[in-house]
């Protein structure tokens, strides 16, 4: 029986539109007129191939992710990390470019004939023209280069990101990019077991990911608490395994033209390894640090004990067939840098309230959560067949088990079963998070094509299960530990991709042209908790002054999700996008790209890109692109429904305030004013500079202005009388307060790039490399919407100063990084300072005396990794190598100094990290 969404036909404006079938039709008389008939098409000439090794010249090891291609075309492919290669190529006279960050590039002139497999090796020298590593993300031709690009991009090489020592992906992709942000919330409702990241200071769901050039999923979190990314639901970078990656390619750039939503500040192309060596490393560390607990004064300790082990291997086969595995295991602590209660935490009268005894007890944990890793992943290819058309697949799983806390509960709360914890408790959120993730593909090239047809399938669970609580309804009877309930989010998606070059006159390069059709089916759900995780069992406060009054439902620091919460929703896309690059003359590149999108639950956009490079004379380029972009409101945004406790700060104190999340189509979010979500539009203009002004220095800098329009963000918390008395009547007691998602706000992003690179080889004496970014982002937000009418009394609410404060000034407005490594025989010294800026944190309307600016802090990371012998490798290193910590909190800000640090700390709070790792691989 066929079953279909209620979202997918709900009026006719939401069937395809002409645009869209009027772009399919265009494109299927394309795909026909370039193959005329697949089954019968007469197969040209068996193709050539070349393969061999690049490798560095004095110490002939290989360099993964050099490039290969084939020059005035758009042929060519990326080396392996062992430094093998093979490229299939039509018979005949071709021109080869190999080329290599930090290398002289090595042209060379080939001739092969049909079905001839050439076996050619090359080694770099160090130097060269320019520091240029070859991109595949950003554009759709084989010989771009991150100088040559119209827009920026950062490559993040395999030495690069093993020198940082840290084994989750986010944490590595921050210490190498200085406009990725990675903030460590805490006590966050499972937030803190994901821990999004952000690109320019936008938000998580506003950066596009991609797994070899394939979009990638996102968490099923929704964020709903108050950290940086309230409200976004973005792809959990940490469910990738560090180990199983080659590079990583970021376009600082609005994409949405080429790639599709969400590619507003950015895409993170995330590359896997697809070489054939084996490889393994274990690596220790905690933090050694120095802590003023405030009890028993400063002192020095260890927590956070980190254990990672990651074992790769890959075989190539057939010619041009390879597969390559890799499995990791993270073991991540949980450390605490909250400080002694002297909170009363008895009734008056109560003599514990005075004994000293009682005053030094820790009772909140403030720090990381303590998150257990296992993940797989696999990146392979048959050999080629049928004129070099190859069948592709790759993709991974991960397991991540997570604990929390939550909120202390005093021993005198009002939600506190004292016959069960007569002396408080704090509440654990465990979690299980499934990740699944696989893309199957067909790429060659017929008739002048090349095509790349593919299918892939995403899927992400998140599941609560709530210990160390109760739930107050339920009394002395109630259980301490429930099942809270699931989310899941599932992606699947079929595209064709066709790219050719037209001659367009004898005085400019051929006409790239790239055209392709996608489909994409999102879908999201909600599964149940068990009753007594969210009921209101009926039990009033047991005893106390407040005892006959009504406690919050539901398990404590987070209430089950019930069964009207429970959902499965859905919704497909259908797109079509065109992409045309020349040079019209040798120094000028122009790009024009379009896209036409259309949605089943809220319409059809259309965005467009254009972008151009002049080189004005060897070695310095101006470019510059102006785009439209668009971002689709998450299904977890449009469905998400829970009640979760919010600590908010009232007069100086952390009011506990249950809040429900209503999803905006249902009965009270409309009856509040809550309207259907629209997709955010984006103009995003970008000017840069690209200098290669010596061999070996490379320079770039890049400005850039994002505009945002219908922004969607979770609106503040609806309080008072009335809002209590209506959430009642809804089959909400005890519940006071009330928030949903809303196009509220327009925002405007300004910032500037620049990168800079310098390779110093000093013979003899070892070769040196230095790196350094910065990167300067301010955010405005220049409107927020009118209030409903049946909330205008609360117009400070729908987007309140808290939340402003976040977007605003809750991230860095600029940060400073900068690597100095030098390599000498076996030894390698690697020194990394990141300066990251300041930060704020804003109260609401009637406290901003609890406003607070955090400074910025400069922190210093240092290793030296040895060669023991040729396959085996030691590293000794320390992150936060001087042991900073973020500016504390105000008691007003911290619980009564219970918290000292903020979560939008953007390097954490837990001090100095001490690894030690060895490597073997051959």
């Amino acid at each position: 029986m066929l079953k279909f969404s209620r979202s997918v036909y709900r009026t006719r404006s939401q069937e395809p539109s002409r645009l869209s079938r009027s772009f399919g039709l265009a494109l299927a008389l394309a795909a026909a007129a370039a193959f005329p008939s697949l089954a019968s098409a007469q197969i040209g000439a068996a193709p050539a191939s070349i393969s061999g090794r690049v490798t560095d010249r004095a110490s002939s090891q290989g360099l993964g992710g050099a490039h290969v291609s084939i020059i005035g075309t758009t042929q060519g492919t990326v080396v392996r990390q062992d430094g093998s290669y093979r490229l299939t190529l039509p018979a005949g006279r071709h021109v080869l470019l190999i080329n290599y960050v930090g290398y002289a590039p090595v042209r060379d002139t080939i001739e092969v004939a049909a079905g001839q497999s050439l076996l050619k090796d090359y080694s770099l020298e160090t130097g060269g023209v320019m520091l240029d590593a070859a991109v595949v993300t950003g554009t759709r031709t084989s010989d771009r280069t991150v100088f040559k690009s119209p827009v920026p991009i950062d490559v993040l090489t395999p030495l690069e990101m093993q020198q940082t020592g840290h084994v989750e992906t986010s944490q590595i992709i921050q210490m190498l990019a200085p406009s990725f942000n990675f903030p460590r919330p805490s006590i966050a409702d499972g937030t803190d077991h994901i821990r999004p990241s952000t690109l320019r200071g936008l938000g998580p769901d506003q950066v596009l990911v991609l797994v070899n050039g394939k979009r990638r999923h996102t968490s099923a979190l929704v964020n709903v608490n108050g950290t940086i990314g309230r409200g976004s639901t973005g792809a959990d970078l940490n469910a990738i395994p560090s180990g199983s990656i080659e590079r990583v390619e970021i376009l600082r750039d609005g994409a949405a033209a080429q790639y599709g939503s969400d590619a507003i500040a950015g895409v993170i192309n995330i590359i896997l390894k697809s070489d054939p060596k084996t490889e393994a490393s274990v690596e220790l560390g905690s933090n050694y640090t120095t802590f003023d607990t405030r009890s028993t004064g400063s002192h020095r300790f260890t927590d956070g004990d980190v254990a990672s082990v990651d074992v790769g291997t890959g075989l190539n086969f057939g010619g041009s067939g390879f597969v390559h595995l890799t499995g990791q295991y993270n073991n991540r602590g949980s450390t605490n840098r909250a400080r002694a209660d002297k909170r009363t935490q008895y009734f008056p009268g109560d003599r514990r309230n005075i004994d000293p005894s009682f005053l030094t007890d820790i009772h909140f944990r403030q720090g990381d959560a303590h998150v257990n890793d296992v993940a797989g992943f696999v990146n392979g290819a048959l050999p080629s067949f049928a004129g070099g058309a190859q069948v592709y697949a790759f993709g991974g799983g991960s397991r991540r088990k997570g604990q929390g806390a939550g909120n202390w509960r005093l021993p005198n709360g009002d939600n506190t079963v004292r016959a069960i914890y007569p002396n408080g408790f704090l509440p654990l959120i465990n979690s299980t998070i499934n990740d699944l993730a696989g893309t199957l593909g067909l790429k060659g090239d017929a008739l002048g094509w090349k095509y790349d047809l593919s299918g892939n399938y995403g899927h992400n669970s998140f599941r609560f299960d709530i210990t160390n609580t109760n739930n107050a309804t339920l009394g002395a009877a109630s259980p301490t530990e429930f099942y809270a309930g699931t989310l899941r989010i599932g992606q699947l998606i079929g595209n064709l991709d066709l790219v050719r070059q037209v001659a367009v006159s004898a005085f400019a390069k051929p006409l790239n042209v790239a055209i392709g059709t996608e489909f994409r089916r999102d879908s999201y759900g909600i599964g149940a908790g068990e009753p007594n995780s969210y009921i209101d069992g009926g039990v009033k406060i047991l005893d106390g002054p407040k005892m006959g009054g009504q406690p919050a439902p539901g398990a404590q620091v987070f209430s089950g999700f019930r069964p009207t919460d429970a959902s499965d929703n859905s919704r497909t896309n259908f797109a079509g996008y065109a992409d045309l690059e020349t040079n019209p003359f040798e120094k000028l590149l122009v790009g024009i790209a379009g896209r036409s999108e259309r949605y089943s639950d809220f319409g059809s956009t259309t965005t467009g890109k254009v972008s151009t490079r002049l080189e004005i004379v060897r070695g310095v380029a101006l470019r510059g692109a102006v785009q439209s972009g668009f971002r689709a409101p998450s299904l977890g945004q449009e469905f998400f429904a829970s009640t979760a406790t919010n600590f908010l700060i009232v007069n100086g104190v952390a009011t506990p305030v249950e809040s429900r999340t209503f999803p905006v189509t249902s009965g009270p979010a409309k009856a509040l004013g809550a309207e259907p979500l629209r997709a955010e539009k984006s103009v995003n203009r970008s000017l840069g500079l690209a200098l290669a002004p010596l061999p070996t220095v490379s320079l770039t800098a890049d400005l850039y202005n994002i505009t945002i329009r219908d922004r969607i963000v979770l609106s503040g918390n609806f309080q008072g009388a009335a809002i209590t008395t209506f959430l009642a009547g809804q089959g909400f007691p005890g519940v006071n307060g009330a928030r949903f998602f809303t196009n509220a706000i327009d925002t405007r992003t300004k910032g500037l790039d620049l990168v800079g690179r310098y390779v110093l080889d000093m013979g003899k004496s070892g070769v040196t490399r230095f790196t350094a970014g910065y990167n300067r982002t301010k955010t405005k937000v220049t409107r927020i919407a009118k209030t409903p009418a049946l909330l205008e009394t609360q117009q400070a609410v729908l987007f309140d100063r808290i939340e402003q404060g976040r977007i605003e000034v809750g991230q860095p407005h600029d940060n400073v990084n900068a690597t100095i490594d030098h390599t000498l025989n076996r030894l390698n010294v690697t020194a990394h300072t990141n300066r990251f800026g300041k930060v704020g944190f804003r109260n609401n309307a009637t406290n901003t005396a609890f406003d607070q600016k955090f400074r910025g802090k400069w922190i210093a990371d240092l290793s030296a990794t040895y060669k023991l012998l040729p396959e085996l490798r030691f590293t000794l290193g320390a992150d936060n190598l001087f042991d900073k910590y973020p500016d504390e909190q105000i008691a007003g800000n911290s619980i009564s100094g219970n918290l000292p640090y903020n979560g939008i700390s953007p390097f954490g709070f837990n001090g100095r990290f001490v690894y030690a790792r060895l490597s073997w691989g051959m």
